[in-house]
């Protein structure tokens, strides 16, 4: 990727643009448990009527650039704008007034990314369930998304060693008590 020349907006007019050799993304750990991750439905049918969909769109897109990458990656500005159907400057790709910065910002907003550095958002790839004093602000349809996912998220799951998932295997002998799988 070319370095291409930007302005982040604290430049004086007449000064040269400094190039952007890109967007750099470090994922952030999981703030909560139960979390979501950010490409689960409940992102969309929850967050998406808070924070709109281009800010939906660009935390999505930005959790899939982080998908199985350990530590940073980075990622050209202009083409994350053109994977969100957004306008895309090749002169200012992260000008000051462009939509990608925009989105960036409503999401820093929400705090589901921050800003790390120059050129470096720390991203959030799980999101905790809303508050409860958020959820009245949802429309009827989101609420009911929350509730349902927030109650399945609540139910405790069983470590694979607490049960049996099938049945016995050879010469074993069901523990008492234990949940049956067999059929009678």
């Amino acid at each position: 990727m070319d370095a291409e020349p930007s302005s982040s907006g604290s430049e004086s007019p007449g000064q040269p643009a400094r190039p952007v050799t890109g967007l750099r993304l470090r994922a952030l750990p999981a703030c909560a448990d139960p979390s979501f991750p950010v490409l689960h439905d409940y992102f969309e049918m929850v967050y998406g009527p808070l924070i709109g969909p281009t800010s939906t769109l660009l935390a999505r897109a930005l959790a899939r650039h982080l998908a199985g990458v350990d530590d940073t990656i980075r990622v050209c500005p202009v083409e994350l704008s053109l994977e969100l159907g957004l306008r895309a400057s090749h002169i200012e790709p992260l000008g000051k007034t462009s939509p990608l910065v925009k989105a960036i910002d409503r999401l820093a907003h929400h705090r589901l990314v921050q800003h790390l550095g120059d050129e470096t958002l720390g991203v959030v790839v799980s999101v905790p369930p809303i508050t409860d004093r958020s959820v009245p602000r949802l429309p009827q349809s989101a609420q009911r998304a929350h509730r349902l996912f927030a109650a399945a998220s609540a139910v405790p799951r069983l470590s694979p060693r607490a049960a049996p998932s099938g049945p016995p295997v050879g010469g074993q002998v069901p523990d008492v008590g234990a949940p049956s799988t067999e059929v009678e």
